[in-house]
């Protein structure tokens, strides 16, 4: 994590595998949260790349819990507002 901060505070983005990799470190508890706060505030205070957007979405779509639901009738009652 150490590397990724160093890069976001120099004001450089990180690489697709970059961002990807952070995010898994952080979903799978392997980051303290001191670090995870300087991580997500070293992102808000400049705009975020494209590369690191796609990054950060194959990170969540390795990091999320599968459900098969084919045995039900599921609707989202959410929207966009859930």
């Amino acid at each position: 994590m150490k590397e990724y901060l160093s890069l976001l505070l120099a004001q450089k983005s990180l690489s697709n595998a970059q961002a990807q990799q952070a995010l898994l470190n952080i979903g799978r508890g392997e980051v303290n949260a001191a670090q995870t706060a300087a991580f997500l505030t070293a992102l808000a205070m400049r705009p975020i790349m494209v590369d690191e957007l796609d990054g950060f979405r194959a990170a969540m779509l390795e990091l999320c819990v599968r459900i098969d639901l084919a045995a039900f009738d599921p609707m989202d009652v959410c929207g966009t507002g859930g």
